[in-house]
């Protein structure tokens, strides 16, 4: 055992003088598996990072949600795109929603863009008219004054609540609390600012929208309507959003008399669950796609190592034939050229994975996106470039261990 360990110890030492010795050459080599390496790292946090940024705006508006939209309604975005046939749901379903078990929140509401006019300024935003619930099911805050509350409801009173986006859009850096605002060439007092949310997945602008009270907005922009375009349902966690799907459903298939097996749903419930799930996918296949492309530098750069290592053979081919003539096997031929690719592996590798995680570290502290520093994706980085050194670097290591001294002698 200790004669194995002296002999590789001295073809190990070999090997390192044989790429020390080329430094260009192998500097060049390692430096396709340091940017495979890098490149790999760098995806994968970007990945995550990525990741993590559609969830937290998935769930910037509330978490366990579940909407039911009213018949051929559906969002896009922050709006709702509009058809006749979508009186389906009403306050009083939501009511009835709102006293179920393992239900917080019913939430009724109708969005729209709307034209609003305020200090000489005119714009078209997102109009959301809802009870005063819904600023806890979507959890807001208030950066100043106050939201309205149950009687400014009950009273229908002219009262909003405005979006940082659309404030900023009014009347710049000013303040619009305790100022009014137009709709409809009715004034309504603004009693209320909401602390930003950003934006949602789809790009929409939470922050360029304006709440009024159902009650408000029913009665004195919308002609005394009687429908809503959506509820939305928050979960106490009693149930799991899919059980609490099916309660809700057939709740509302009974009050709505769709007591026929074959009569379909006049409203469609989407949960925030499915939003998440569909978000997690694309973020997946995105960050496969990309790490996918890092990955053939890789390959890409396994090819240099193995081109690099087949003009070295030839060019040491006396040399080889010396090492054979006095003694050296095959084995020790084989051994030493796998050892070189070893080295440019491991080289590349480490470079690569520092690389990779420098840049991580540096688009973390400089970009709004959230991720720990993916020190497993380096290591398996680092292994797989071993890997790939290894299995590029066999078929010039073997070609040298079969070379004989006297074909060595005759090719140089």
């Amino acid at each position: 055992m200790p004669a194995l360990s002296g002999r590789l110890a001295r073809l190990a030492a070999a090997a390192w003088e044989g790429v020390a010795s080329r430094r260009t050459r192998s500097g060049l080599a390692a430096l396709g598996l340091m940017v495979g390496v890098a490149a790999v790292v760098l995806m994968v946090a970007i990945g995550q990072g990525t990741r993590n940024h559609v969830l937290s705006q998935v769930t910037a508006l509330g978490s366990d949600l579940i909407t039911v939209w009213a018949a051929k309604s559906a969002p896009t975005g922050a709006r709702i795109t509009t058809s006749k046939d979508k009186a389906s749901l009403s306050p009083a379903d939501a009511q009835v929603l709102g006293r179920m078990h393992g239900v917080r929140y019913a939430v009724p509401g109708i969005n729209r863009s709307q034209r609003i006019s305020a200090q000489g300024v005119t714009t078209d935003t997102t109009l959301v008219v809802a009870p005063p619930e819904i600023f806890a099911v979507e959890g807001h805050l208030p950066v100043e004054g106050h939201f309205y509350g149950e009687r400014e409801e009950r009273l229908a009173q002219r009262v909003a609540v405005v979006g940082p986006s659309l404030r900023q859009r009014l009347v710049g850096e000013a303040s619009l609390v305790g100022q009014t605002i137009e709709i409809k060439k009715q004034p309504f007092l603004v009693i209320a600012e909401l602390a930003p949310k950003g934006l949602d997945p789809n790009g929409t602008d939470l922050d360029d929208r304006l709440y009024l009270p159902l009650r408000t907005g029913l009665s004195r922009l919308l002609g005394g309507r009687r429908h809503v375009d959506y509820i939305t349902v928050q979960g106490d966690g009693s149930y799991s959003l899919d059980q609490l799907q099916e309660e809700i459903r057939a709740l509302l298939r009974q009050r709505h008399r769709l007591t026929e097996p074959g009569q379909r749903d006049d409203f469609n419930i989407h949960t925030q669950l499915e939003t998440i799930q569909t978000q997690e996918e694309s973020s997946r296949l995105f960050s496969a796609l990309i790490t996918g492309v890092a990955g053939i530098s890789l390959l890409v750069a396994g090819i240099g190592i193995m081109a690099v290592m087949l003009i070295g053979v030839r060019e040491r081919t006396p040399e080889i034939g010396v090492r054979r003539a006095v003694g050296a096997r095959r084995r020790d031929i084989l051994v030493h050229f796998l050892l070189e690719a070893l080295i440019l592996g491991l080289g590349g590798g480490l470079a690569g994975a520092a690389l990779g995680l420098g840049l991580a570290a540096s688009v973390r502290r400089f970009s709004d996106l959230s991720y720990p520093l993916p020190w497993f994706a380096a290591g398996v980085a680092l292994v797989v470039s071993l890997s790939i050194a290894l299995v590029f670097g066999l078929w010039p290591a073997r070609r040298a261990a079969a070379l004989t001294p006297v074909e060595a002698v005759r090719d140089a």
